[in-house]
């Protein structure tokens, strides 16, 4: 059955070489009970070791069954041990945080027996062995000799043709070992027996052969009495399954939970990672926040972060039904329709008073006023302001109120008289260019400024007489300027237009005025009807500054009208929350909209400079905490390490071991994950008062409590990885005495 032929077994420790036991021949088969004796360090526990396959060797070859396995690798082996190979060990090895039952089933387990083999041979075996009553005893409350018992029934209910047995019955009573000594010879009727001991006489009477050994050599070898073992023994054929899935769930749950200090320390671990990891992410996430506020942006001086400006898709004008739509999103506190004043500030003065403010329509003031009534009239003006400004100052309100100002409009030349009719307390929002308030207009004024702005906000063409004259941004000089004096369809322009004609007369001719900006085209057809100079200008248009419209092509407000329209191409919506702000310019992106979320425009060198440190700190500090929790969950798995070790002597494979402890790892990395969702819910709707998670609560996002799960799964499954790397480095038995 296995032959040694010259086979030598050496350690290495620190530079130094020491034999276990040097070129032994031996061989033995089915049916004998042999007993290997000597003093302590002979060899003989190393010479069980490389039989059972628990120890490699170095020189000579170990046949089995007639084939050669000096070119085994460790999972040959293993294979080896769970085909061949039944251990009793002189310690037990048994897990003792199992039941008898559970003991003997687990070998069951791991060699792929079903269900109903298992509920069949389990009592069976434990009756054989005298410890039926003890089936759901926990076997570390079991005396010595019932603990060898356990052992034994494991390995018969393995059934492999051989069993090997360290020291038996070196921990029992006398009583308790003659009753081990008699299992074992009866166990040796139809099975190869190896038995290793200081204590030959306990084994004398039932030994067939004693071998001795002495200072890592064999210097006896005895044949004690001949055996005749059944002839289908040496024939029978041991089936060594593989350990089914169902088992390793099983196995990996009931581990999970059978050692309560190492599952609640595991639990706590895996919660501290949850909680460093998520703390870090999101006072990250809040410092960019904060820092962001900080931020500017040259195009555009209302640019508040929770503000999303957006055209449609096909540069079609905005309707109602799309302000409709836009206001009943539910992530959206207000939607601005004259979007593009927003970022055109007014200039109230007058010899006394100077205040600057943004234009909203009358229609969305939503306070309470301090002092007057709402606009009516088109030059009606709601004037609004922080109560701390000193215009706004309770003893003040009635300086400011009731009087006409110049107001100009910072993107225009247009310089209506407004009226204050009414005025009220109101914070400027955040980001704001100017630290004023609100000014709140009736919709005729808003529609006239919403015209202007479009007159200087895109490039401006004349053609006369095919030649094409550009308006240039901030000039008066051919750009198009409305009055009341000049008839429809006709247009009043300078004298300095003569000179495109060759007859240097224009007066009578068509001029094609067309216009082009970011929201639309448009162009209009006049006839020049007249010239101005400055001699005549005042008398023909009406106006008196003569300087500042020189130039001008004067045309009837209706025409102007028509050229600029009063439709809106641009909308922004502010949101009720800023972490919605990405989530709802998404969810607007695929309603046909295209959305600019302003916070995403700010410069920031400020916040650059955070990052900068910021990010390499935040990488170190995630990295950190990976490692402590992985060298504490290390820790914590060592005290496991016996456990699995076990597994692999018995024949379990890599694999399979770090299936059962992914299972083990994922179930409470399930349970932490679980525990903190349920807290986060109970904060979310009020059950709990806990700051530091409604703060997580604000800055997470759904995405970012995926990616947390994925890493904690990640996590545990390299865990996983790595323990049983380790635990695979060494042969069997150099790995249990390291982690025993």
């Amino acid at each position: 059955m296995i032959q040694l032929k010259n086979v030598s077994k050496f350690y290495y420790s620190k530079g130094m070489i020491a034999s276990g036991f040097s070129r032994v021949n031996l061989r033995f088969d089915v049916g004998e009970f042999v007993v290997i004796t000597g003093e302590s360090g002979s060899g003989k526990t190393t010479l069980l070791n490389v039989i059972s396959g628990l120890d490699s060797y170095e020189e000579g070859e170990l046949y089995i069954e007639g084939k050669e396995t000096s070119h085994y690798l460790a999972s040959d082996f293993e294979a080896y041990r769970k085909k061949y190979i039944g251990n009793i060990f002189q310690n037990f090895n048994l897990v003792n945080s199992y039941t008898v039952y559970q003991n003997v089933e687990l070998i069951l387990r791991v060699n792929g027996c079903k269900k109903a083999e298992i509920k069949r041979k389990v009592p069976a075996i434990l009756k054989r062995v005298g410890l039926s009553k003890y089936a759901k005893t926990k076997v570390s409350k079991l005396s010595g000799g019932q603990k060898q018992r356990v052992a034994i029934a494991r390995a018969l209910a393995k059934d492999t043709a051989i069993v090997v047995a360290d020291e038996p019955t070196g921990n029992l009573d006398s009583k308790s070992a003659e009753g081990i000594v008699k299992l074992l010879s009866e166990i040796a009727r139809d099975k190869l027996v190896i038995v290793v001991t200081h204590n030959y006489e306990q084994f004398e009477a039932y030994a067939t052969r004693k071998i001795k050994m002495h200072d890592g050599k064999v210097v006896e070898d005895e044949i004690l009495r001949k055996t005749e073992p059944a002839r289908e023994a040496g024939k029978r054929q041991f089936h060594a399954g593989t350990l089914s899935a169902a088992s390793k769930l099983r196995l990996g749950l009931r581990n999970t939970f059978n050692i309560l200090p190492k599952f609640v320390l595991l639990l706590i671990v895996f919660l501290f990672v949850v909680l460093a990891v998520c703390g870090e992410y999101t006072t990250f996430r809040y410092s960019d926040a904060e820092a962001a506020k900080l931020g500017y942006n040259d195009y555009f001086m209302n640019y508040s972060e929770d503000r999303i400006v957006l055209r449609k898709q096909d540069h079609s004008a905005f309707t109602a039904s799309d302000y409709e739509t836009l206001q009943r999103l539910e992530t959206v506190k207000s939607v601005v329709k004259e979007d593009i004043l927003l970022d055109s500030s007014i200039f109230l003065e007058d010899s006394q008073f100077g205040y600057d403010a943004y234009p909203r329509s009358a229609r969305d003031f939503k306070g309470e006023l301090a002092r007057g009534r709402m606009p009516e009239k088109e030059n009606e003006v709601l004037l609004t302001g922080p109560k701390d400004d000193y215009y706004f100052q309770e003893e003040n309100l009635d300086q400011i109120l009731d009087k006409s100002y110049t107001a100009t409009l910072v993107t225009s030349d247009y310089t209506p008289k407004l009226k204050v009719v009414g005025v009220a307390w109101e914070e400027p929002a955040e980001n704001l260019y100017t630290y004023g308030g609100h000014i709140y207009l009736t919709e005729a004024m808003m529609k006239k400024l919403l015209r202007q702005t479009y007159s200087v906000s895109g490039n401006i063409t004349a053609v006369v007489n095919e030649n094409e004259l550009q308006s240039e941004m901030g000039m008066q000089y051919y750009r198009p300027m409305a009055n009341s004096n000049v008839k429809k369809g006709e247009a009043l322009v300078s004298e300095e237009l003569n000179s495109y004609y060759e007859k240097g007369k224009v007066i009578g001719q068509e001029i094609a005025i067309k216009t082009k900006n970011l929201y639309y085209e448009k162009g209009i057809r006049v006839k020049a009807a007249d010239t101005y100079n400055e001699k005549t200008f005042t008398a023909k248009t009406g106006l008196k500054d003569f300087e500042l419209n020189d130039g001008a092509i004067f045309l009837n407000p209706s025409d102007y009208n028509r050229l600029f329209k009063t439709d809106n191409y641009q909308v922004s919506v502010y949101t009720a929350d800023l972490k919605d702000v990405d989530r709802t310019a998404s969810e607007l992106e695929k309603m046909g909209y295209q959305p600019l979320a302003l916070k995403n425009t700010l410069i920031n060198t400020a916040n650059e400079l955070i990052s900068i440190v910021q990010v390499p700190v935040t990488v170190v500090l995630l990295i950190a905490v990976f490692f402590i929790a992985y060298f504490v969950i290390q820790l914590i798995l060592r005290s496991r390490a016996s456990y699995f070790s076990i597994l692999r002597m018995l024949g379990l494979d890599k694999r399979s071991i770090r299936r059962i402890l992914d299972v083990e790892l994922i179930t409470v990395v399930h349970i932490a994950y679980g525990l903190f969702l349920t807290l986060v819910a109970c904060v979310r709707y009020g059950l709990i008062h806990f700051e530091y998670l409604k703060t997580l609560m604000e800055y997470m996002s759904a995405w970012d409590y995926v990616i947390l799960y994925v890493v904690l799964l990640a996590m545990s499954y390299l865990i996983s990885g790595k323990f049983a790397r380790k635990l695979f480095k060494k042969t069997a038995m150099g790995s249990y005495r390291e982690e025993a």
